[in-house]
């Protein structure tokens, strides 16, 4: 036999070692949890993999804590409401509203319509809401020209918005807006005398939620008027 055959022992051996490197359990080893990446290996300091336990704790936090948006829009809404709106509503308008004025529009209402859903007012409805829609861009832009300042829009925008409250009868509105008119023209008609700019910005400012206010009151009673929840 020569020295470079292997002998059967020699290749029994090596079999056997074969064997061995292959048995079940080095497999089941190598297939087993332990081998692969765990949750508590991916939790190791310094690893920037979240375990699923993590995950599902910071999905909790962030539901639970408000975003800047949802925020902003809460106080939005909070600015946005009017304590007018929580006021009863007084039976008669008196003060508020002139309604030999206010009558004057319905009588344009058509009669043969009344057994319509507006009860026969559809017309004077729809200059009533032509003007809430008015008077609250009105508002907007009077809001505007105080950030910039300007005392000339100011008075033009108090002139236009009387002339449309007086239409309607709606007068102490009217009333608030004349004031306003004066006022941007750095005049207090009410002693005679006049305004620096400064002190007529400081009360167009707080004549602006007087306005806000006479007109909530006004909408909710007209609203009312025709059937609106209010």
């Amino acid at each position: 036999m020569s020295a470079g055959a292997p002998t059967p022992d020699s290749a029994k051996t090596v079999s056997k070692e074969d064997g061995k490197a292959a048995s079940p359990a080095a497999s089941k080893d190598a297939a087993s949890p332990a081998s692969a990446k765990s949750p508590a290996t991916a939790a190791t300091p310094g690893s920037t993999t979240t375990t699923p336990a993590d995950n599902g704790a910071a999905s909790s936090k962030e539901a639970e804590t408000p975003t800047p948006a949802t925020s902003a829009s809460a106080a939005s809404a909070e600015a946005a409401h009017d304590p007018a709106d929580d006021e009863p509503l007084p039976d008669e308008p008196d003060g508020i509203i002139n309604m030999e004025i206010f009558s004057q529009i319905q009588d344009m209402d058509d009669e043969d319509d009344e057994d319509d859903e507006g009860g026969g007012h559809e017309f004077s409805k729809g200059i009533v809401w032509g003007y809430f829609e008015q008077a609250e861009n009105t508002f907007k832009s009077m809001e505007e020209a105080i950030a910039e300042p300007s005392l000339s829009k100011l008075s033009s925008l108090g002139h236009f918005l009387k002339g449309s409250s007086a239409a309607l009868g709606i007068i102490k509105l009217q009333d608030s807006c004349e004031k306003m008119q004066h006022y941007g023209n750095l005049r207090d008609e009410e002693v005679g005398a006049p305004l620096t700019e400064d002190e007529a910005l400081k009360r167009i400012k707080a004549l602006l939620a007087d306005c806000k206010r006479d007109y909530a009151v006004a909408s909710r009673w007209l609203r009312r008027l025709y059937g609106e929840d209010v």
